[in-house]
Parts: structure tokens; sequence; C-alpha cells
């Protein structure tokens, strides 16, 4: 594959060691239980599928594309979510798109997609711009030098954007305490390990707080059902009013309770996470912070960027693109065999667990060049075309690719934008940054903790 190289030395990017060899099962439990991230060995990243034995489990690891294609696209059916997932998080997020299957799934999928296709996310440029703007006076107004955590920045903007998308801001501290106590998932907790054995980890304090968003969500999709309503058509009366255009059946109220919650919940969670990791790169690489500002400067001269603007800022949706292949928001895929199959040649036995791990797919040795390096020229329309599709999944691939993956890109690149063309932002020295993969979402652990320095009003020429 060629690649763009740039001249600047390359830094030294955050990533936990990776074990020379396989682990046990019992070694795999216990770093996990820390950071996932460290439990890929090396093999992973050479191979393109592995097999392995965990507990009582045969695993299959599968990086090479036409395999992660045959598991989520041709023969997706045979592959669902593994059983875990909805002992999980179904206590609180219930039968959303995250955790249902079958028919269920579909007909909800069928329902929601329209609503967040890229063309319906568009409408939504405008409130996303203006809490960018409001984000950017506030930092302004902070101390000269004051160090900050942006990552928390990020997630009061998303969650403050999330409740206006459902017409309400009493929905803030309801997500946000969700969020703050929803921070780890435990491989015992996916594995439904026997009681006796959770000593390793101790108690679970994490199901079901999705349900304090109860009463006020019932109450919000009460007033939509009104035939008298006459507020604004946001997102959760596009949940109360869709309607099959087959059946012409909608969305019980229990059914737009648990959407509105996984939506919620997703809209902020993975894209403040990839939010964090931009700042972070382009921190590490002066030389890319400068060509982002420069572009914004020419394209937005100095103005609140728009929906119009976006596909002109071409290297900032490189850098965001390469900022989700070093760090995925999601770094794990897991699906279970419902039947006998074959995939790549590798017999896969019914019950086998299949792991997709994008935090291995995207740094494999075998589908990209000098891979722990961020180089966003891999996005360029040259490089593009000749990679595989599914060689690159931040937001998941074939039918259940991410439902929210527009509005996370429209709100990326907004923020970033309309930040970078007010600040740079510099990492508090002596404070190593750490990446932290749980099985649901990767982390900056412990914050990401910056400082801000102003840049002067600059209005592109002509």
């Amino acid at each position: 594959m060629s690649v763009v190289a740039e001249a600047e030395a390359a830094p030294r990017l955050a990533m936990p060691p990776r074990p020379a060899r396989p682990l046990s099962s019992l070694q795999l439990i216990r770093v996990a239980r820390k950071n996932s991230l460290a439990a890929c060995d090396e093999t992973l990243f050479d191979e393109p599928i592995v097999e392995r034995r965990f507990l009582w489990y045969r695993s299959f690891v599968v990086s090479e594309p036409e395999g992660i294609r045959r598991v989520l696209l041709d023969n997706a059916e045979n592959y669902p979510r593994v059983r875990q997932m909805r002992h999980v998080l179904g206590p609180g997020l219930g039968e959303g798109l995250l955790t249902s299957e079958g028919e269920t799934w579909r007909r909800h999928r069928r329902l929601i997609g329209p609503m967040l296709d890229q063309r319906s996310v568009l409408s939504y440029a405008p409130m996303v711009a203006e809490l960018a703007q409001n984000l950017a006076d506030t930092i302004a107004a902070r101390p000269a030098g004051q160090c900050f955590n942006i990552a928390d920045d990020m997630a009061r903007l998303l969650v403050g954007a999330v409740a206006r998308l459902f017409g309400d801001l009493r929905i803030e501290p309801l997500l946000q305490a969700f969020l703050d106590n929803d921070r780890r998932r435990r491989v015992l907790d996916f594995l439904q390990v026997p009681s006796r054995l959770q000593f390793i980890y101790g108690p679970d304090a994490m199901r079901g707080t999705g349900h304090a968003f109860d009463p006020l969500l019932y109450g919000l999709i009460a007033e939509r059902r009104r035939p008298d309503y006459t507020g604004e058509r946001d997102l959760l009366w596009r949940l109360v009013n869709t309607r099959d255009r087959g059946t012409g059946d909608g969305l019980s109220d229990q059914e737009v309770r648990d959407e509105a919650v996984t939506l919620a919940l997703g809209a902020v969670d993975t894209t403040m996470r990839g939010l964090s990791w931009v700042w972070y790169l382009l921190a590490m690489h002066p030389w890319a912070e400068a060509r982002v500002q420069s572009e914004i400067a020419t394209v937005l001269g100095g103005r609140i960027p728009n929906a119009d603007d976006l596909p002109r800022l071409v290297f900032v949706r490189k850098v965001i693109d390469e900022t989700l292949r070093l760090y995925p928001p999601i770094p794990a895929m897991l699906r279970t065999a419902a039947a006998d199959d074959f995939v790549c040649g590798h017999a896969i036995p019914k019950g086998a667990l299949i792991s997709i791990l994008p935090w291995v797919v995207h740094r494999h040795r075998k589908l990209w060049a000098d891979p722990d390096r961020f180089v966003p020229e891999r996005f360029n329309e040259e490089n593009s075309a000749a990679r595989h599709r599914f060689a690159y999944l931040p937001f998941a691939l074939g039918p259940r690719i991410c439902v929210g993956a527009s509005l996370a890109m429209l709100e990326m690149l907004l923020i970033v934008s309309t930040l970078a063309q007010r600040f740079r932002f510099r990492l508090m020295p002596n404070r190593p940054v750490e990446a932290v993969g749980g099985f649901l979402t990767l982390r900056v652990d412990k914050g990401l903790f910056v400082t801000a320095e102003p840049r002067p009003p600059r209005v592109a020429a002509g």
C-alpha cells in the first residue's frame, strides 16, 4: 500500500504494550479487567484469522477483510451479537438497536434508519455549531494557562446536543449521570461467569442506570402523542410518529423509550471518545494541526461553520478518519456462530465466539503500512480506493453499521473546525496519556488535560 509519508519524526503514540505470546484464559481475564487492549498479543497483528481456546469457548479472532465481510454482511444472520450483550446492557437499555436481534431489530432499523441518514442529520448542523461556539466562548473565558479536561468538555457539549435533539434540557443531568455510572464493563459481565468467581472483580454497580430517564421520557413521549401537540418536531417526535411503510405500525411507548436511551448514550459516548483522541493527535503532530488550521481559515474565513462547509473540510475529515483508525471508539465486536460455517477456509463450529477487533484490524501489519503511525493521507482518494472496504470499520459495517454514524461525523467536523479555528490545544506536561479499552468503548484514561492557546483572528484572503 502506498502512503504519503510526512517528513517530521513520528512521535510514539499512546497504546499499551502487547504481550509477545498469547495469554492464558486466566491471564487474559486479569489483563482485560484493566485494559482489554493490553490483552491483544503480537500474533493478532500479523495473522488474518487466529483460533484460540478461551475458557469453555472455541474462539476466532477475524482480521481478514473478506472474513469480516462474511461475518458482518454476507452471512450476518448466522452471527448474532453475543447473548451476554443483552445480559449486560438490557437492564438499562431495554430492546433498543444495540441489544435487540431478529425481527425486532430489523423492524426498528427500518423505522429509525431514515431519521439519522446523511441527508436527515444536516438539519442538526446549526444547533451543533452553536453549541460548539458556546463552548469556545467558555474556553476563552478561562484563565490563561489553566489546564482542563477537554474530554469532559466534549461530553458536556454532546450531552447538550442530545438534550436539544430530544427537546428538553432536563435530560442533560440524567444523561451525564448515566455516563458517569456506566464507565466500565467487565469481562465477567459478558461471560456470565458463575457468581462464585465474581471475587475477581467485586460487585457490578452499573446495571439498570438507564431507567433514571424513564419518568421524564415517558412524559415527553405522551406529549408528542397528543393530537394537539404543536411543539418542535424533534428526534423524539420522529421516533413517536414514525410508521412502517408496509404495515403502518409504529413504535410502542416502551420501544420509543428504549431507542431514545440507546441513541442518547451512543450519540454522546462514542463521539466524545473520538473527539478526545482528535485533540490528542493534533497536539502530538503540530504539522497536522497547522494544516487543519490553514484549511479552516481558507474555508471559513473566521465565521461559524455550517453544513455547506463540510465537503470542503477535506483534510479535517482525513484527520478524523485517521483518528478513528488509530483509536476506534468501539474496539471490539463480538459475535456467536449460530450454525457451522466456513470463513476464509476456516471451519467455524456452531457456538464459537467470533471476535472482530477494530483495534487490531486498524493496526494489522498485513493491511496497513506503518500502522501505528498517524498518517491522515491514508484517507486520500487514491489510498481509500485501493483499500478493502472491510479493513476500516470504526462504526462497524453491514446491516449492523452504527445508525448514528452520519450524525457522529457531522458533529466531529463541526466541533473540530469551530474549536481549532480559535485555539491550539497543548497537552499538560508530565501527564501520560493512556489508551484503555473495555469491551464497548476505548477511552483516554483519566481524561485528556490540555491548555488552550488562543489563535489570532484570521480571515481568508479573497
